[in-house]
């Protein structure tokens, strides 16, 4: 470093007594200046002296040296350049230049500032300085405090020297970079208390082999070549690997503001993932938070840590999707074998919600989309597979209901066009024979009500106009039938109704006048059907007598004309089939239709 000559020719003089070397650097150095190359693998001192055990070459430069062709540079053996950060007490006016050069040679890229500070408060503004010149760059080497101005730092004891360099480093550690310590021997066995100073060393010693054993990095030349610079520079070896100390992802903190860097590069406009999820750097570097619009898609990124959110997030009491890229979801989303709805606004839907003329149910609680029946407010809904609403018809499970146009399920009657149904209290289609307000009615497979004559089982029934199963007598088109009082059954043959006898025929409908039956004849009165019994009548001219079963024969005539007698009951023994007797054991016992 070019201010540094002076000091260290009088560190120089104060070492002599043991180093074995003259005090007097000036008249030799221009001789040696070719040296510090690599020859046959190994680097060397302008004298031939092998130097062991360094892993690279490289420099350190400030206004002094002027303007760099850093490429040049690059190509001549350098690694790395410790670039200087102040002058006067101001920027360097090269630093800029030399950072953006340097970097783009593909060089790693440290800084040092030539301390002045005399307490700790002082120093840790000159660090302060340094990171808020360096923070926009891609500084991938250490950060360096360079201790040897005698009218400032060197007037201190060593214990306050420490403590101020201490203080130095410890804020360039705080903020994520490597600090090291640069000074010369002299200083380092003199002026620094080197047990209350724990951090790596930068040694300064010209033409002969430093004493500080174990430096990191020696600083072996003031009066170096290299290409690309005018004149003479410092030329720097490196002794350790300083890549696990320099990691090149990280967040650092500086001036109470956090950034990310990304392979040594601070990120602005930027998306970054730190490993634990991602966030979006601003124009200043910073991690925006909060709600964030970008190309078009919206996110969210946590308040505190600007962490990109995914997944379900309740902000203000509503609750939002975010993608697995982060993006806001709008419209339907799938999650977990459960369908939800999000508005265009992100926000999750509840309740009814019409979209495209359908109607959906969405959970209250979980805004999960319902599908199956749902009972609100004491109304029941289906909603189909899909989520829609159903409205009219609907068969499920087996049954058919039937749900009105606003969706609820209809129950008791109900009329489409000159249909009539009857739905029951679980909603489903009444079907078959069913017993409604202390009347039966009967329901095809359809559901729709009967009316008129029906044989559902082998049995006739007569349903009236409204449907309800009719019983007892029955005159329908000028023709008398007999239902069953008990079952509604039509009936057919004999039958003993209010102590009378009539007999209806395979049809149903109730016979009148002289009928054959079984082989006898029985004579029901044409008015009401009533058979004749024990009575003796004439029809058509001919004379017959009904016996006490009414069975009728011819009556006989006397010489006189005059009856002789009547058929008896005991005439009729043998017969096959005979009339109705007052017993009730020929009578149909029988109960509600179909309900056996």
């Amino acid at each position: 470093m070019r201010h540094k000559k002076i000091g260290m020719q009088f560190a120089a003089a104060a070492l002599c007594a043991f180093i074995g070397m003259s005090a007097g650097f000036g008249p030799a150095m221009n001789s040696w200046a070719a040296g510090y190359e690599k020859v046959n693998g190994h680097y060397q001192l302008a004298n031939g002296t092998v130097i062991e055990e360094v892993i690279a070459r490289g420099i350190d430069v400030s206004r002094w040296q002027g303007n760099v062709n850093w490429t040049s540079v690059a190509s001549d053996d350098v690694s790395f350049v410790m670039l200087g950060t102040r002058s006067k007490g101001v920027v360097d006016p090269y630093f800029h230049t030399n950072v953006q050069g340097a970097s783009a040679a593909g060089l790693k890229v440290g800084a040092y500032i030539y301390s002045l500070a005399t307490t700790p408060d002082m120093a840790r503004e000159e660090a302060d300085f340094v990171l808020n010149l360096v923070k926009d760059y891609p500084i991938s080497f250490p950060i360096a405090f360079d201790a040897e101005d005698s009218a400032t730092l060197g007037t201190l004891p060593p214990a306050q020297v420490s403590e101020v360099i201490n203080a130095f480093c410890q804020r360039i550690a705080d903020a994520g970079y490597y600090p090291i310590v640069y000074a010369n021997d002299y200083w380092l066995s003199n002026k620094i208390d080197l047990s209350n100073m724990h951090y790596d060393v930068w040694v300064a010693r010209y033409e002969a082999k430093h004493v500080y054993s174990n430096p990191i990095m020696w600083q072996v030349t003031s009066t170096g070549s290299i290409n690309g610079i005018n004149g003479n520079v410092d030329i720097d070896f490196l002794y350790k690997d300083l890549t696990p100390k320099l990691p090149g992802n990280m967040w650092r903190t500086i001036g109470g503001k956090t950034y990310y860097y990304q392979n040594y590069s601070i990120q602005k406009n930027a998306w970054i993932n730190d490993g634990s999820g991602w966030f979006f750097m601003n124009e200043e570097g910073l991690a925006a938070t909060g709600w964030f619009d970008k190309d078009g898609l919206r996110y969210y990124l946590d308040e505190t840590s600007g962490r990109m959110n995914t997944g379900w997030k309740q902000l203000s009491g509503k609750w939002y999707f975010f993608n697995p890229s982060g993006s806001m979801n709008t419209g339907w989303l799938a999650d977990n074998g459960s369908r939800y709805y999000l508005g265009s606004d992100g926000v999750m839907n509840t309740g009814w919600q019409e979209l495209n003329g359908q109607y959906y149910y969405l959970d209250p609680s979980s805004g999960q989309m319902a599908a199956g029946w749902k009972n609100l407010n004491g109304k029941w809904y289906f909603l189909q597979e899909s989520g829609v609403m159903a409205t009219g018809w609907l068969d499920n499970n087996g049954a058919r209901y039937y749900l009105n146009n606003d969706g609820s399920m209809a129950t008791g009657w109900y009329t489409e066009g000159s249909s009539k149904y009857y739905l029951a209290g679980n909603g489903a289609v009444s079907t078959g024979w069913q017993f409604i307000d202390n009347s039966w009615y009967f329901f095809n497979q359809s559901g729709a009500m009967a009316t008129g004559w029906i044989n559902p089982d082998g049995s006739w029934y007569y349903l009236a106009n409204d449907g309800k199963m009719q019983s007892g007598w029955l005159e329908e088109r000028g023709t008398k039938y007999y239902l069953s009082t008990s079952s509604g059954k039509m009936t057919v043959g004999w039958r003993q109704i209010d102590g009378n006898w009539y007999y209806f025929g395979g049809n149903g409908a109730m016979a009148t006048g002289m009928t054959q039956v079984g082989g006898l004849q029985y004579y029901l009165n044409p008015a009401d059907g009533k058979m004749a019994v024990s009575t003796t009548f004439v029809l058509d001219g001919v004379s017959y007598t009904a016996d006490a079963n009414g069975a009728c024969t011819v009556t006989p005539q006397t010489a006189s004309g005059q009856t002789e007698g009547e058929t008896t009951a005991e005439s009729q023994a043998g017969q096959t089939e005979t009339a109705p007797t007052d017993s009730t054991s020929n009578q149909t016992k029988e109960i509600g239709p179909g309900i056996h």
